[in-house]
């Protein structure tokens, strides 16, 4: 996994290096409304997280953990994206914007640009993304990317929390149906 670049963003692979710049992005109380827990602890704790998550696998070895720090052309961290592969080529995929960024296209083009890596270099086949029903944003986005409800009870990857609903993307010959071109 290496280092991911678009036209405004740069995808640096997560390193526990990250935590002192990440703290701020995830202290925003608003994260929180749609997703469980809270902000960071602190810097010491977020690197504690990040050199596991950074290890890249599961303590058994059987997921596989992407997670990109997703950088602006002006240096900021502004959230991150993540990917857990299971053995059989299936994914959760997740994202994380700090909300001063949301609105902005920046999570579009992030997640627009790992589908891809996913799809080609990972031959991930089927890929899930879980959400609460009241994040509209997040909804929005993954409209716009390509993904369309799936009924919870085909997520493989264990529990929904029980008022979240499951999105999958439609995959042609290995690839994210998600262009470019796309709105």
């Amino acid at each position: 996994m290496g280092v991911i670049e678009t036209r405004t963003l740069r995808l640096e692979p997560l390193t526990p290096a990250h935590a002192d710049e990440m703290l701020e992005p995830l202290s925003g109380a608003a994260l929180y409304d749609y997703m469980p827990g809270g902000p960071p602890a602190s810097a010491a704790a977020l690197r504690e997280r990040y050199a596991v998550l950074a290890r890249g696998k599961s303590a058994d070895g059987i997921q596989r953990w992407l997670n990109w720090i997703v950088r602006l052309r002006s240096g900021q961290c502004a959230g991150f994206v993540q990917a857990t592969i299971h053995p059989s080529h299936t994914g959760d995929f997740a994202y994380v914007l700090a909300p001063e960024y949301w609105g902005r296209g920046i999570a579009f083009e992030a997640c627009q640009a790992t589908l891809p890596y996913l799809a080609h270099e990972l031959q991930v086949s089927t890929l899930y993304a879980t959400v609460d029903p009241r994040n509209a944003r997040s909804l929005g986005l993954l409209n716009r990317l390509g993904f369309r409800e799936v009924p919870a009870h085909d997520y493989p990857h264990g529990e929904v929390e029980p008022a979240d609903r499951v999105f999958s993307p439609f995959f042609k010959d290995s690839a994210p149906l998600v262009s470019p071109s796309s709105p």
